[in-house]
C-alpha cells in the first residue's frame, strides 16, 4: 500500500506530530510506503508565525499560498497512491472538486473545533480566519471519502458532509511519555500545566483556587510550560519554555496536572492532549468537565473533574495532602492511556482505516 500524507506542519507542532509523523514507523513496519508533503516546514512556521496584527495576517496569507501549492502537488500525485491522507490542510475549491474524482481514496483528518470561533472576543483577522476555516473544512470533508476526528463533538460536525467518520483521540506515545522518566527533587507539591499562549488565559479560571490553596499549603509550587501569559503571587511559580527535547523531563516534575477550560463551542472540540500527557506519565489530573475531558478523566479513578471554585479547591487539596492517592490515581491513569489512547493502539486503528479505504476501491 502506498499512502501520500499532506501534513499542515512539521513534527515540532503537536497536531502534525501526533496525527501524522508518529504513525510513520508503525506503518513502515507493516508494509505501508508513506510519503509526506509538509505545507509549513518547522523552519518556515517559526519564521512566519506571529501572534497579532499585520504579522498574523502575513502568516495566514503565507499558509494559504503554501496550501495552494500543496493542493496542486497532491492533485498531480494522487494517482500514484492508494490513499491520500490530508491533515488539516484546506485546498481551494477547484482542487477539492477535482479530488472528489478520487473520493474513494481521500481521508481528511482534523483536530479541534476549527469550524467555530477560537475565542469569545476576536479581531477581524481572527473572524476572517474562522470564516476561512469553516468554509474550507466543509469543502474538504465533501471531497473526502472518510474523516478522522478526535471526539464525538467534532464527529457530529464532520458527519454533516462526509459519509464515514472515525474517531482517533490523541494519540499519545506511551513509550515516550512514561512514569519511568527521572523526577526532579522539589520541596512541596508541584501543580503543573503545559500549553501555548492561546490556552494560557484559561488558567485565570483557577486563580481564586490557587490563592486559597497557597494560604493552606505554603510549600505549594506551580510550574507552567509554554510561552507565558499567566502570573500569580499566590504560590511560588515558574514558567519554562517549551521544547520537544525537554518536554518529558519538565513534565516529570509535576505531582498534579491541571487542565482548566471554559465550556464553549471551541473548547468542546479539544482533544484533551494535556490530559493524555499527564496520565501517561502517571500524573493524576484535575480538569474541567468539558468535552472529551469527561471521557479521559474518570472522576475519583484517575483524577478529578472540577467545575466550580469550591470543587477545584477541594479536589486539589485532597491530592496535595495525600501522596498515596496521587500514586493510585496516577497508576490508574497510566493504565487507561495504554488501554485506550496509546500510539500503538491508534496506529493499528489507522492501518485498519487505510486498508478499508483500499478495499473500497476494489
Amino acid at each position: 500500500m502506498r499512502v501520500f500524507f499532506v501534513a499542515l506542519t512539521g513534527p515540532r507542532f503537536a497536531a502534525s506530530r501526533t496525527r501524522v509523523f508518529a504513525y510513520l514507523p508503525f506503518l513502515k513496519a507493516n508494509g505501508v510506503e508513506a510519503d509526506v508533503s509538509v505545507v509549513l516546514p518547522d523552519r518556515i512556521s517559526n519564521w512566519t508565525y506571529s501572534k497579532r496584527g499585520v504579522g498574523r495576517l502575513i502568516h495566514y496569507t503565507w499558509v494559504w499560498w503554501r496550501s495552494l501549492l500543496a493542493g496542486l502537488r497532491t492533485l498531480t500525485s494522487a494517482s500514484r497512491y492508494h490513499v491520500v491522507f490530508v491533515q488539516r490542510v484546506f485546498f481551494i475549491a477547484p482542487v477539492a472538486w477535482l479530488l472528489r474524482l478520487f473520493s474513494k481514496k481521500v481521508i481528511f483528518d482534523f483536530d479541534d473545533a476549527i469550524f467555530t470561533t477560537e475565542a469569545p472576543c476576536e479581531d477581524w483577522i481572527s473572524r476572517l480566519r474562522t470564516w476561512h476555516h469553516s468554509r474550507g473544512l466543509a469543502r474538504m470533508l465533501r471531497a473526502a471519502s472518510e474523516a478522522i476526528v478526535e471526539n464525538t463533538y467534532t464527529a457530529a460536525y464532520a458527519e454533516r458532509y462526509c459519509p464515514r467518520v472515525s474517531i482517533i483521540t490523541g494519540p499519545i506515545d506511551t513509550r515516550r511519555y512514561s512514569p519511568g522518566a527521572a523526577v526532579e527533587e522539589c520541596d512541596g507539591v508541584v501543580l503543573g500545566w503545559i500549553g501555548s499562549y492561546t490556552s494560557a488565559p484559561y488558567l485565570e479560571l483557577i486563580r481564586g483556587p490557587l490563592a486559597e490553596l497557597g494560604v493552606r499549603h505554603p510549600n505549594l509550587r506551580l510550574r507552567l510550560i509554554g510561552e507565558g501569559g499567566f502570573c500569580t503571587d499566590a504560590v511560588a511559580m515558574e514558567w519554562r519554555p517549551w521544547s520537544l527535547q525537554t518536554e518529558v523531563q519538565d513534565l516529570s516534575g509535576f505531582d498534579i496536572g491541571l487542565m482548566p477550560l471554559p465550556d464553549d463551542p471551541w473548547t468542546r472540540g479539544k482533544g484533551g492532549y494535556k490530559l493524555l500527557q499527564y496520565l501517561s506519565m502517571g500524573i493524576p489530573a484535575v480538569s474541567s468537565p468539558v468535552g472529551i475531558n469527561r471521557e479521559i478523566v474518570e472522576d475519583g479513578v484517575n483524577g478529578f473533574c472540577a467545575g466550580t471554585h469550591d470543587e477545584w479547591v477541594s479536589c486539589l487539596d485532597r491530592l496535595i495532602q495525600d501522596r498515596a492517592l496521587r500514586h493510585r490515581l496516577g497508576k490508574a491513569g497510566r493504565a487507561k492511556m495504554e488501554a485506550c489512547y496509546s500510539l500503538d493502539r491508534s496506529s493499528r486503528r489507522l492501518l485498519q482505516i487505510l486498508n478499508s479505504a483500499v478495499l473500497a476501491q476494489a
